[in-house]
């Protein structure tokens, strides 16, 4: 794992996790070229071993250690290169998170524990794994450790009730199993 800061002075925090390989490496450029000009990224490239562990664990760090809230998303799509809707996910994240940014922030600009992400699902879900958190959510959650279970750090929240995680594109989206 590897950290690189592109500094933007009075920018928003974002913490991105990118899959250090050809097809991750591909992907974070893309996306670099519209988070760059709106937020201060911190990006944590890592092999994928640890899932995204690695990259949540920096932006529960930065949260807690600057007491100011982070934007948190990865390079969707760079392991699987054949799920297509991949790319859809990322160009709906471009414009939520340039277009719709100040939203996200305003959401969670609060003492209360409090995640903004487009979607969440019926049980708190981070849907998509993309989102805005504030550092007093971040204290309330355990220290992020590598956990076999991949879906594990889309369920960040679930059992933190005290968390009030709001879908700002739609809430409590359920999934017929």
């Amino acid at each position: 794992m590897k950290l690189q800061v592109v500094p933007n002075t009075n920018k928003p925090l974002c913490v991105f996790g990118a899959l250090d390989t050809d097809n991750g490496r591909a992907i974070a450029n893309e996306m670099l070229q519209w988070l760059v000009p709106n937020y201060e990224v911190h990006v944590v490239w890592h092999d994928g071993s640890l899932f995204e562990q690695p990259a949540l664990r920096d932006m529960q760090d930065l949260c807690k250690d600057h007491n100011v809230p982070c934007l948190y998303l990865h390079t969707k799509g760079a392991w699987n290169s054949t799920r297509m809707d991949n790319e859809r996910i990322r160009a709906f994240w471009k414009k939520e998170f340039t277009e719709r940014q100040d939203e996200y922030f305003a959401a969670v600009d609060c003492s209360r524990p409090s995640v903004a992400c487009p979607f969440t699902g019926d049980d708190g879900t981070t849907w998509y794994n993309a989102f805005v958190v504030n550092a007093a959510a971040m204290r309330v959650h355990p220290v992020i450790r590598p956990n076999a279970n991949r879906m594990k750090f889309e369920r960040l929240f679930i059992k933190r009730h005290e968390v009030r995680v709001c879908g700002m594109v739609s809430n409590a989206i359920h999934r017929e199993k």
